[in-house]
């Protein structure tokens, strides 16, 4: 996949954000991809001043740095560091339903279902195909989710982490499409069941077992390319 133009009459500097945030985990622009200011500002049509201002943000939340002598790349992890991550990630999930939840509302069921109404129509799809649409409904439960927490601090980080670990479990699912499109509809299916019953540390519990079985999956993955 490669970028292209946006073509918008205007763009806000958090769509900019969004969309170059999106590329970054979908390794549009993979880990030690150069930036360059001005061709993205030549893309979206405004100076440079917004887009370094948005670069700052991505540095910020850890999805790209500064390199003396060369620009802003997106960041580059170890597998240790992933690793890290997805065990803090999976801590993390526990405490969803712990640290002040929010009630689920009918709005958040029906929007979980008409995803995994989606991601059964994903299922159909060739893997090249599914990639992107996967990430699209990944993306959503997983705000939907977040929306469920009501700890600020704790939501916050479980954004930013969830960013920073993405472009690297997109760069595993490719090459077996199939079984992880499937694996998600469980997911979403346990997810519904558990909202029905509002009950939000079950949910908590749901994302820990899957973001576990991806954190398996991503270092068997690397071993075998090892």
């Amino acid at each position: 996949m490669t970028s292209t133009p946006v073509a918008m009459k205007r763009i806000e500097p958090e769509q900019i954000l969004e969309i170059i945030r999106d590329r970054i985990c979908l390794r549009i622009y993979a880990p030690g991809t150069v930036l360059h200011e001005g061709r993205l500002a030549e893309e979206f049509g405004i100076s440079r001043t917004p887009i370094r201002e948005v670069l700052q943000r991505l540095s910020a939340a850890g999805l790209v740095e500064a390199k003396n002598g060369v620009g802003t790349i997106v960041t580059v992890r170890t597998l240790e560091e992933v690793r890290q991550i997805y065990a803090l990630r999976i801590r993390m999930a526990t405490l969803i339903g712990e640290m002040s939840p929010r009630p689920v509302k009918k709005c958040d069921i029906e929007r979980m279902t008409a995803l995994l109404v989606l991601s059964r129509e994903v299922a159909e799809l060739t893997s090249e195909d599914a990639v992107e649409e996967y990430w699209r409904i990944n993306h959503e439960a997983h705000f939907i989710i977040s929306g469920l927490i009501g700890n600020e601090p704790l939501c916050e980080i479980w954004d930013r982490y969830y960013f920073q670990i993405a472009s690297y479990w997109y760069g595993v699912v490719q090459s077996d499409m199939d079984t992880v499109i499937h694996s998600l509809c469980r997911e979403l299916e346990d997810i519904i069941d558990a909202m029905k019953r509002d009950d939000v540390a079950a949910i908590g519990f749901i994302e820990r077992n899957f973001i576990s079985s991806g954190l398996e999956r991503l270092m068997t993955a690397q071993l075998m390319a090892d």
